[in-house]
């Protein structure tokens, strides 16, 4: 697969140029993408919206120290017909279901099958997604256990967060943060390796002779070092009567 890189653009107040990631929010009607796109984004939560709408929302953030821009779609009631568009569009995909509602839990798992299947089939790496549950100050409505939202977040390999849009802001704003950080980890570990070349190591001439007197000497011939005789040591001595006699 080839790789999509992450998108620049200047954040236009301080003129600089910062990482852009956009994330699209799945879900079945009633299950709060909204509130939770507009708790992060003006740290309010509103109750009522109208699901027929689709919306994007921007926020320029600063996330493990470097500032970037965050993009959100709010997508609308019936985003199974639009699931392709959304997923040419986002960096990442937050499916949202409501602890309170088997029938949302049961769409989000629809949700992740066609993603992972659509997903398969395209060019560029997979989105990472992200399993949300919502709602869950609601506690004594829950219809759906933490262990079905754990399990079949392992079943489609992603990771899963609970929340509530009418909680505390930085809970919110932890599940946004940790969408992004998915983003980054998957782009990271899809960066094309640089190619490594191996040089060959040349034997450098020696420079030629600066001044004349230098050039002069070069061409003079050398004389030869004196031959060292090396001293012979006799171990023993062989007498031979060979050519006298002894009396």
């Amino acid at each position: 697969m080839s790789y999509r890189p992450v998108r620049n653009r200047s954040s236009g107040a301080s003129g600089m140029i910062v990482p852009e990631y956009k994330i699209a929010l799945l879900g079945s009607l009633g299950v709060g993408k909204s509130a939770l796109t507009v708790k992060f984004i003006t740290r309010r939560f509103i109750n009522e919206y109208d699901p027929t709408l689709e919306d994007t929302y921007s926020k320029e953030d600063v996330i493990d120290n470097q500032t970037m821009l965050v993009r959100l779609m709010d997508t609308a009631h019936g985003d199974a017909e639009n699931l392709e568009r959304y997923i040419q569009w986002a960096d990442g995909l937050m499916v949202v279901y409501s602890i309170t509602s088997k029938h949302s839990f049961n769409y989000a798992k629809n949700l992740l099958l066609e993603i992972s299947e659509l997903q398969k089939s395209r060019e560029t790496h997979e989105a990472p997604v992200i399993l949300v549950g919502n709602k869950n100050e609601m506690e004594r409505y829950r219809q759906v256990s933490k262990l079905d939202g754990s399990s079949l977040a392992t079943q489609y390999a992603c990771s899963y967060h609970e929340v509530s849009a009418a909680g505390e802001f930085k809970d919110v704003e932890n599940v946004f943060h940790e969408t992004v950080r998915e983003i980054r980890r998957e782009a990271d570990r899809h960066v094309p390796l640089k190619p490594l070349f191996i040089s060959e190591e040349k034997t450098i001439p020696p420079s030629p002779p600066s001044s004349r007197k230098d050039r002069d000497r070069a061409k003079s011939p050398q004389p030869k070092a004196p031959r060292v005789l090396q001293k012979r040591t006799v171990s023993s001595f062989k007498f031979f009567n060979k050519g006298f006699k002894i009396f």
